[in-house]
């Protein structure tokens, strides 16, 4: 391994997939399958090149042997002129005297019968040469075709993840391994999710068990308080006045309260109830006595002074 290899892996780290996020194990995935994808593109560059490379120097043997055969059926036909090959001088004589000569590409002269030979032995050498430029044609796209440098995809991946940012090698990502875990994270929501709306259900239900029992609770000490109305009217005779406002009660509409609130616990019995007028009735409601009068600014001594003398539970 080359030192710049060494350097290049050493400053790879570790992604820690099981405590990245489901979102940041998706962006990982999807770095990985974009680097896969020009990895791809990558090895069909690769091929392609190399079957380019092979049919180019398929075709310049075939050039050479192309080549080849035409050098050497032109020697063979060059041997053929021996016959009919004629010296300068007597060349020149003959000429002199009418006797004509014929001569191929190299200077030779021959007698006029070789010119069929000569032509043919011609054709051939200018065959070899366009063998020999389609060669040499053919050798300058393959210079080219292997000048030409493919460079692998970019194996070095950065994610940022809370405030850190991690350089990982992308080709070495293991993508079932992720997909298993944010299969795995998943399940453990859905499972989180199910138990807290199980929870909810069972707060729910509780709350709402909770509220029917004081329901009834309430409607069953405002059923026994209408029996008890019976034995409050008694009061009336003795103590004709409200107890909270000493103000006089009136006999034929008197309200029934609750001196200690039905919804905080009161119970209807003859202590926790007393006749008091309408308005009072109303400003009370709910509230406990010691509010009540602290709202309205009665003397809380007086209005208890005056519900102890009728046996109230104060």
């Amino acid at each position: 391994m080359s030192r710049g290899k060494r350097w290049a892996d050493s400053k790879y780290q570790k992604l820690p997939l099981e405590v990245l996020s489901i979102d940041a194990l998706n962006r990982v995935l999807a770095m990985r399958s974009e680097y896969d994808l020009l990895f791809q593109q990558y090895q069909a560059r690769r091929a392609q090149i190399g079957a380019e490379k092979k049919s180019l120097q398929t075709a310049i043997s075939a050039a050479t042997q192309q080549m080849n055969d035409q050098a050497s059926q032109a020697q063979q036909v060059f041997a053929q002129l021996a016959p009919f090959q004629v010296g300068i001088v007597a060349a020149v004589g003959k000429w002199l005297f009418s006797d004509p000569t014929v001569r191929d590409g190299g200077g030779r002269y021959y007698r006029p019968e070789a010119q069929p030979i000569i032509a043919r032995c011609d054709m051939l050498w200018k065959r070899r040469h366009e063998f020999y430029d389609l060669q040499q044609s053919l050798g300058q796209k393959l210079h080219n075709l292997e000048s030409k440098r493919e460079y692998e995809p970019r194996r070095e991946a950065k994610l940022r993840y809370q405030s850190q940012t991690f350089v990982f090698d992308i080709g070495a990502i293991d993508s079932e391994r992720i997909e298993r875990v944010i299969e795995k994270k998943l399940n453990k929501v859905e499972l989180e999710s199910a138990r807290e709306q199980d929870k909810r259900q069972r707060v729910q239900t509780k709350l709402g068990q909770t509220r029917a029992k004081a329901a009834a609770y309430e409607n069953q000490q405002r059923e026994l308080a209408k029996s008890v109305r019976t034995a409050l009217r008694r009061q009336l005779k003795d103590n004709p006045c409200c107890p909270y406002c000493n103000l006089e009660l009136s006999s034929k509409y008197p309200h029934a309260d609750h001196i200690h609130p039905v919804v905080k616990g009161g119970l209807s019995t003859i202590g926790n109830m007393v006749f008091v007028c309408q308005s009072c009735n109303i400003a009370k409601g709910t509230l406990t006595l010691r509010t009540f009068l602290k709202d309205m600014g009665y003397a809380e001594a007086e209005v208890y002074e005056r519900l102890e003398r009728m046996g109230k539970d104060v």
